[in-house]
């Protein structure tokens, strides 16, 4: 198996395990209301680690995940929030961020902030207004603790992608 492969499967491997925590210990771990979403975490970390490419393909099959397990929205609608954030995130690692163990942080929690209100105005554009419905105050609720989770948990996933993306066509271009 190639190095490539391997680092494929391994990739998938952490957003399925990361869709089976998310869907049974998520609920449990509420602030404020508020679960992780560790899904988009993993999304970030893939475009942080793996560039655009590895970004924007996490997020799809991240994505499609969650859509599975989310039944109150149009399928297909995490799958491209996602998939932007994703290519977004790596596209700006290429191009602008330096690989910083302090930036990683910041860049998670604007991204998942940016997610957020992403798919809210996704939903609303396909005419899924029910995801707004509680209004701005839970809006930037569910932004800020969310962005927090991911800046508190966005270094050791990070550190779990860049090993298991290592031997990537993404992760050698961001290391070279």
């Amino acid at each position: 198996m190639s190095p490539a492969v391997a680092a494929r499967l391994r990739v998938a491997v952490i957003v399925v395990v990361t869709a089976f925590v998310q869907s049974t210990f998520g609920a449990d771990l509420r602030i404020a209301g508020v679960a992780p979403d560790l899904l988009t975490l993993v999304v970030i970390a893939a475009g942080l680690v793996g560039g655009p490419e590895q970004g924007t393909v996490v997020g799809f099959g991240a994505g499609l995940l969650a859509d599975l397990l989310v039944t109150t929205t149009p399928f297909g609608l995490s799958a491209l929030t996602l998939c932007l954030i994703g290519f977004s995130v790596g596209s700006l690692r290429s191009a602008v961020l330096h690989d910083s163990l302090l930036l990683t942080p910041v860049v998670a929690l604007v991204s998942t902030a940016a997610t957020v209100a992403l798919f809210v105005g996704l939903a609303d554009l396909v005419g899924q207004a029910q995801v707004a419905a509680e209004g701005q105050a839970w809006l930037v609720r569910v932004a800020l603790v969310e962005g927090v989770y991911a800046a508190v948990l966005s270094i050791p996933v990070t550190r779990i992608m860049r090993r298991a993306a290592a031997g990537s066509a993404g992760a050698a271009r961001l290391a070279a």
